[in-house]
């Protein structure tokens, strides 16, 4: 398998002569998948990735992206080898891989960020702030009002709150108990 950056071949709207598409061209499958974003120095030894438009099985999904860099003898290689490249926890890009080339179609970005199955998930993921009770693992959390938070200036009303919400929660449960016993005699 031989991989190599040329213009598109087969994608339709060639692009003009400031806006050539490329593609990443396989000679061994005769495949070309259009370049649509690319980061800079991110590769090994500072190379850059530059990431396509590549086909999928996948039900539910048009198209995923799937990045290449050159190896130390400059030959492109597959990051994600025969897949689409996974989705990254906490990518400020939303799901985009890379920055957008200029000859790239706007929807194909708007897909990957706002359309594709998953990525109403990530957005919320990426802006969700769960309120400071509330038990969660992985996400952002508010922060407990300041009465509950532990300082030296208030330490005095957190233990107050505490043993005061101790002894209600207490007093609740005995009298919980008291009554269910008392109903088991009758």
């Amino acid at each position: 398998m031989s991989l190599s950056m040329r213009p598109c071949q087969s994608v339709s709207g060639g692009g003009t002569a400031s806006t050539q598409k490329n593609c990443i061209y396989d000679s061994a499958t005769g495949q070309e998948q259009e370049i649509i974003t690319m980061q800079s120095g991110a590769g090994p030894m500072g190379n850059p990735i530059f990431c396509t438009k590549a086909p999928t099985t996948a039900p539910g999904l048009a198209f995923v992206q799937k990045c290449y860099t050159r190896n130390m003898q400059g030959n492109f290689y597959s990051i994600s080898g025969t897949g689409g490249m996974p989705h990254q926890i906490n990518n400020p890009d939303g799901g985009v891989i890379g920055n957008p080339v200029t000859s790239a179609d706007p929807q194909d970005i708007e897909y990957l960020r706002d359309i594709q199955p998953g990525a109403a998930a990530r957005k919320k993921y990426d802006t969700f702030v769960a309120p400071w009770w509330f038990p969660v693992f992985g996400l952002r959390q508010g922060s407990a009002p300041g009465s509950l938070q532990l300082s030296a200036e208030n330490s005095d009303k957190v233990l107050n709150s505490a043993v005061g919400y101790g002894m209600i929660l207490g007093l609740g449960a005995i009298v919980i108990k008291l009554v269910s016993d008392t109903r088991k005699m009758f």
